[in-house]
């Protein structure tokens, strides 16, 4: 199987979004997903590492043993094996569960170019960056918007 993964982050509206992508050889799109929090120390580091798990869960929930994971971010093969670490221990902790997850999976990696002809890649770019906006619309501008209503008011 083939699982395509993409993060993105918001710095200024503080959320992470994946979208993951499930392929079969015969090129057939099995599950798409995508998610969005509210992550106050997130980056698109820990977007993208957040996307792989969610799609690692995915695969031992639906007993898929074996994946590949085309992704466009260098380290990601590097965090899941443990090889780099950082020193930011949000992304360390979501490192040791990727890790952990490889214990039931066979998964290998494989690096795409980003925004390039990869349609796949490009579909959960999109899709990560349009779900992002759809989040901050429907949960980040409405609570902005009326806790500047509450300084509007409180101003009278």
């Amino acid at each position: 199987m083939k699982l395509y993964v993409d993060g993105s982050y918001s710095d200024l509206f503080k959320v992470a979004s994946y979208a993951f992508c499930l392929v079969d050889d015969e090129e057939n799109i099995l599950k798409i997903k995508k998610g969005a929090r509210y992550l106050k120390k997130g980056n698109s580091v820990i977007s993208e590492i957040i996307g792989t798990i969610e799609a690692l869960k995915y695969c031992a929930k639906n007993n898929i043993k074996n994946v590949v994971i085309y992704h466009d971010y260098n380290e990601l093969p590097m965090f899941a094996s443990k090889y780099r670490r950082t020193k930011n221990p949000i992304i360390n902790a979501y490192i040791k569960t990727l890790s952990k997850m490889r214990e039931d999976t066979n998964i290998s990696f494989k690096k795409v170019t980003a925004h390039k002809d990869d349609k796949y890649n490009n579909l959960v770019d999109k899709l990560s960056r349009e779900h992002m906006q759809e989040y901050i619309e429907k949960n980040i501008i409405p609570k902005l918007m009326k806790n500047d209503n509450l300084v509007k008011n409180s101003n009278k």
